[in-house]
């Protein structure tokens, strides 16, 4: 016969495991994001080279929920301490393993996002990005990534950072500063350094 204080036992250990159902790996690396910039509003143009869809995916229902996320850059950064440039108007397009394609474009911080009720793709998913050279009048080039997005929607999943072992770095135009450089980001634009 079960007594009250084993009933109240097994009823606390069902609620903790029903509680307890996170994953802790995604939390950690949830928390590792640090604090909102109080200076950019939550919104489009916040954490620029984070991975977006860690906390706007199926994980913790951000809104807007996202499938796919990322910051496209100019050039990669030489040191830590320098902030990357982003690019406003790169045309990111996307094709999933089913041939089904999604066209987005960056905003001035370099962020685009698709949500997933516009798109919910087959993964893995080709990249290519299509961006205006500075300096040249109304002239385009186009880039496409040599490798597939297997499943994680965020480009900062990968894309991080300056190169190494564990990173391609970040997403970028160009592989080195140009003649003419990219212009700077709009002062207008939320985040951007004053």
């Amino acid at each position: 016969m079960m007594t009250l204080r084993t009933a109240l036992a097994s009823s606390l250990l069902a609620l903790g495991m029903f509680v307890g159902c996170g994953n802790r790996a995604v939390d950690e690396r949830i928390a590792a994001l640090g604090e909102e910039d109080p200076n950019v509003p939550v919104g489009e143009f916040h954490r620029p080279g984070q991975p977006c869809v860690l906390c706007h995916g199926e994980y913790l229902r951000e809104n807007p929920i996202m499938s796919v996320g990322g910051t496209i850059y100019a050039y990669p950064t030489q040191t830590a301490e320098q902030k990357p440039l982003p690019v406003k108007g790169v045309k990111v397009k996307l094709t999933d393993s089913f041939g089904d394609q999604y066209e987005v474009t960056t905003n001035c911080a370099g962020n685009f996002f698709i949500e997933a009720e516009k798109w919910d793709p087959a993964f893995p998913l080709r990249a290519e990005m299509e961006y205006p050279v500075p300096g040249a009048l109304e002239s385009t080039k186009r880039v496409v990534m040599s490798t597939r997005i297997s499943r994680d929607g965020s480009c900062a999943g990968c894309h991080a950072g300056t190169r190494n072992q564990g990173s391609p770095g970040w997403v970028t135009c160009a592989e080195a500063e140009t003649e003419p450089p990219f212009p700077p980001q709009e002062s207008a634009c939320p985040g951007a350094p004053k």
